[in-house]
């Protein structure tokens, strides 16, 4: 067998240095490895399905809210206004404490293609079931998970700067203590989800806003404020869904211009690698 070192064309053997780093390259490019695409912000639509709570036409009002609202010049430019200019979005309706079904998978919404993708799914979405009790800890607990390697769980195929969750409902009371709800709402900010904003529907929606505004959103985002906000009337959805999405998108976007990426290490040392067997051969 052949063991002698591969030699450049001037005659001389690489520096062990250099064949390390080569081999390094060799196996990062090798075949079969799945990178995650880069975005600016995970959002996760978080829909409550409980009853009482949305009637299936305003189940259904409210999926034309998000269809609309993402196919919208204005959040189309502030999704293009990131440092990717890119998002990726899922959406998960829940119900009680084993009650959690992907509605829309996690897919990547860039250009107004990708939006429009995501307006028919979400359109043709309808209420898998119906349950009468609502736990928005156990919701919480699931959507954290499914932000992938961020939060600590399995690769989704994506990686961003920001995770958001925005959760829907028109419950009035969960089927959560206030204590049981604040605990799982700080265990998913301290697990890495940046930001939990809520929207509060229907005729509680005020009731619904007080017990999140005291127990449910916040934020790990210095200088950001998680929102709450209660939208009685039916018809004003539309607007209520667009408002949410549009100042979470434009928060998204603020923050990963503002990121600081962090320096490849392989990068860093492949460069003085080659300076230093230049000298060598000097």
């Amino acid at each position: 067998m052949n063991t002698q070192s591969p030699t450049p064309r001037g005659g001389r053997p690489l520096p062990l240095l250099c064949r390390a780093v080569a081999a390094i390259l060799l196996t990062a490019g090798g075949a079969g490895t799945t990178r995650a695409e880069n975005v600016d912000t995970e959002l996760l639509l978080l829909v409550d399905i409980t009853r009482p709570g949305l009637s299936d036409s305003e189940f259904s009002d409210l999926m034309d809210g998000y269809a609309n609202a993402f196919t919208t010049t204005e959040i189309l430019d502030s999704i293009q206004s990131g440092a990717t200019g890119r998002i990726a979005v899922s959406m998960m309706l829940y119900g009680n404490s084993s009650t959690q079904v992907v509605g829309i998978p996690w897919m990547m919404i860039g250009s107004q293609a990708d939006a429009n993708v995501f307006a028919s799914l979400a359109r043709n979405l309808s209420r898998p079931f119906s349950v009468s009790t609502s736990d928005v800890a156990a919701a919480l607990s699931v959507a954290t998970a499914s932000f992938g390697t961020e939060t600590g769980g399995a690769s989704n195929g994506f990686e961003s700067t920001m995770q958001i969750v925005e959760i829907a409902t028109a419950k009035k009371q969960p089927n959560n203590t206030a204590a049981g709800a604040a605990s799982s709402s700080s265990a998913s900010i301290a697990s890495g989800v940046d930001l939990i904003n809520a929207i509060a529907l229907g005729n509680q929606a005020n009731a619904i806003d007080s017990f999140y505004t005291d127990n449910v959103i916040g934020s790990g985002i210095e200088g950001v404020t998680a929102s709450s906000t209660p939208v009685s009337n039916t018809g004003a959805f539309t607007a209520a869904v667009a408002g949410m999405v549009s100042s979470t998108v434009t928060t998204g976007a603020a923050q990963s211009l503002n990121a600081v990426p962090e320096p490849t290490p392989l990068f860093g040392l492949l460069p003085a690698s080659l300076l230093l067997w230049r000298r060598r051969r000097g």
